[in-house]
């Protein structure tokens, strides 16, 4: 299972004691500057990306590796596994890996006291870990798992897929875990970058030059002992008010190659949800085992269409509109009440609307009568003749 950039623990030290007014100043820049890092969606910069790759052997004490480019991680995982399958050594992957934690830590945290670490933490590696980590990262590593899983399974008959999916798998899963992040480890670089620029802590965070001009140039990479797989940048970012991938005209983030993830106000779902829902199918959506996804399903299918083509029940008719109601596994119950707007339309007609209302409304009326703040007594509108 991929483990991605993590939080680092702060030592308490003091060999600085304080920031300056100057240096806190620089802590929005540094949180816009690297969240843009992580979000950007221009073609990667590969005479950089390259250079940095080379800087970053160079700093593990390797040769230099020669260098493949893959169009979205997922086609890096594979193509990985496939070329290296179990000969793969790690020493290069461990060593790379070292420099960003062990003795670049070290290094820093020999010379922050706790407070200048955790200031630095909170305005700075907060911030874009919630912009790139939280959101995604998390569902483009997640969407790396599951689409390989899917392409495994797709690539093998039936007839063979048990006797070779378990070492297809392990090669490919291991794969996947061997990723480095370039763009997407964003937060644990910003925090430390702030250290070198603004602190001036330059020799203490050297080793973590290559990975610095890689993430500032592309996508994820796998360091191994003679090849280097380096990955695009993703191609389209997309993300609602609150900050969740949401998209609904396609990927919330996809690559060059057309991979991506399909996303509904930070739920993962597959593409048909977000680009056919008209494809789906009542019984689908009720098989669905995970209660989000369903949710969204239920949404873009349309919650009308979901109760009258699901063999809702018939609640309560009455002169103020009808009442259905469905039940769902594992949710709360959808009901809703049709009703037409007593308002004429230019057309002359009345038009029919259908509102969703809590479980325990019981009559039509009562559920009329809660859309608009009021008890069931309290509402009577007048019809236009």
């Amino acid at each position: 299972m991929l483990s991605g950039p993590t939080r680092c623990a702060v030592s308490p030290t003091k060999q600085i004691e304080s920031l300056t007014e100057e240096q806190r100043g620089r802590f929005a820049e540094f949180a816009d500057r690297w969240t843009a890092v992580g979000l950007c969606t221009e073609p990667a910069d590969r005479t950089a990306a390259e250079a940095g790759v080379r800087l970053a052997y160079e700093i593990a004490a390797k040769p230099a590796p020669r260098i493949v480019w893959c169009m979205s991680p997922l086609s890096g995982a594979l193509a990985r596994a496939i070329v290296t399958s179990k000969k793969v050594r790690a020493s290069v992957v461990a060593s790379i890996r070292a420099s960003v934690s062990d003795s670049v830590r070290a290094s820093v945290w020999a010379s922050v006291e706790a407070s200048v670490a955790a200031s630095v933490r909170a305005s700075v590696w907060d911030s874009v870990w919630d912009s790139v980590v939280a959101s995604v990262w998390d569902s483009v590593a997640a969407s790396v798992r599951d689409s390989v899983a899917a392409s495994v399974s797709a690539s093998v008959s039936d007839s063979v897929a048990a006797s070779v999916s378990a070492s297809v798998w392990d090669s490919v899963a291991a794969s996947v875990r061997a990723a480095c992040y370039g763009q997407h480890d964003a937060t644990g670089l910003a925090f430390h970058r702030y250290f070198h620029d603004v602190c001036g802590l330059v020799e203490q965070t050297k080793k973590l030059s290559g990975l610095w001009a890689i993430a500032e140039s592309a996508g994820w990479f796998w360091p191994d002992e003679r090849v280097c797989w380096v990955c695009e940048r993703q191609s389209r970012v997309r993300k609602d008010d609150r900050g969740r991938l949401h998209a609904d005209d396609g990927a919330a983030v996809q690559y060059p190659d057309g991979w991506g993830v399909w996303a509904w106000h930070g739920v993962r779902v597959p593409r048909r949800v977000i680009q056919q829902p008209e494809t789906l199918k009542v019984d689908e959506i009720d098989g669905e085992q995970n209660v989000e996804v369903r949710r969204v399903m239920i949404e873009r299918f349309g919650q009308q269409r979901y109760l009258t083509e699901g063999n809702a029940k018939l609640l309560h008719h009455d002169d103020w509109g009808t009442l259905y109601r469905r039940e769902i596994r594992g949710d709360e119950p959808l009901v809703m009440v049709s009703v037409v707007n007593a308002t004429r339309e230019p057309t002359g007609e009345f038009k029919n609307y259908w509102l969703r209302v809590p479980p325990n409304m019981t009559t039509a009326r009562e559920a009329v009568a809660w859309t608009f703040a009021k008890e069931e007594n309290e509402y009577a509108p007048t019809v236009e003749s």
